[in-house]
C-alpha cells in the first residue's frame, strides 16, 4: 500500500510539472528563436504560418510525451519495488523509457523553418508527419488489442499485469496521436487550397494529389 501511495504521489507531482512546463512553452514558443527572428513577408505568410503551427504543436507534443515518459519511469519503478504490482511497474517503466527517449530525440532533431523555407518543403513535411501519425494510430489500436488479450486470457499474474500496462500505454498514445492527426489533417486541407500566387511553384496536378492523399477521419 505504501508503494502505491508513493507511486501516486510521484505521478501527480510529475503531472503538475508537465502541465507547468507545457504552459510555459506554449507562452514562449511563438517568440522563440527556434523558428526565425526574421519578419514574414505578406506574400509568404499563409503557408509559413501553417508550417510554424506544425512546428509549435510538434514541440509541445514532444514536451508532453517526455513528461508522460518520465512519469511512467518514476511511477513504474516505484511499483516495481513492491510485490503486488511489480510486473505492471516493470512494463510501465519500460514503455516510459522508450517514450522519453523518442521525445528527447525529436526535440533535439526538430525541423527549423525560416522566411526562405519553400512551400514544397512545408507541404512535404506536413504530409510525412501525417502519414507517420496515421501509421502510429493503427499501431496503437494493435497495442490495446494485444494488451486486452493478455489481460483477459493470460494464465498468470505477470501476463495479466503486462497486458494491463500495454493497454494503458496504447490508450494514452491513441488519444495523443489522434489529437495530432486531427490537427495535421486540418493543416493539409489548408495547404491543399493553394493561393494563385503559389500555383506556379508546383508541378501540374500537385493540388489534386494533395487532396487525394489527405487522410480524413470522422468521429
Amino acid at each position: 500500500m505504501a508503494t502505491v501511495k508513493f507511486a501516486t504521489f510521484i505521478t501527480l507531482a510529475g503531472l503538475l510539472a508537465c502541465i507547468l512546463t507545457y504552459q510555459k512553452s506554449e507562452a514562449q514558443i511563438l517568440s522563440d528563436s527556434y523558428f526565425s527572428s526574421e519578419p514574414i513577408s505578406e506574400g509568404s505568410s499563409a503557408y509559413l504560418e501553417t508550417g510554424f503551427d506544425r512546428l509549435a504543436q510538434e514541440r509541445q507534443a514532444m514536451i508532453i510525451l517526455l513528461g508522460w515518459g518520465a512519469l511512467n519511469v518514476l511511477a513504474g519503478s516505484a511499483l516495481a519495488l513492491g510485490e503486488e504490482y511489480r510486473d505492471f511497474g516493470i512494463m510501465t517503466a519500460g514503455w516510459g523509457a522508450v517514450n522519453a527517449g523518442i521525445a528527447t530525440f525529436a526535440l533535439f532533431g526538430s525541423d527549423v523553418y525560416t522566411t526562405s523555407t519553400s512551400f514544397e518543403t512545408v507541404l512535404r513535411d506536413e504530409q510525412l508527419f501525417n502519414r507517420i501519425l496515421a501509421i502510429n494510430t493503427g499501431l496503437n489500436a494493435g497495442y490495446m488489442g494485444v494488451g486486452f488479450t493478455m489481460n483477459y486470457l493470460g494464465n498468470s499474474s505477470r501476463t495479466r499485469q503486462f497486458g494491463t500496462a500495454v493497454m494503458a500505454q496504447g490508450a494514452f498514445l491513441m488519444a495523443f496521436d489522434l489529437w495530432l492527426l486531427t490537427s495535421s489533417n486540418s493543416r493539409l486541407r489548408e495547404l491543399a487550397v493553394l493561393p494563385s500566387s503559389f500555383q506556379a511553384m508546383l508541378p501540374n496536378g500537385t493540388a489534386e494529389l494533395v487532396q487525394g492523399l489527405t487522410l480524413t477521419f470522422s468521429f
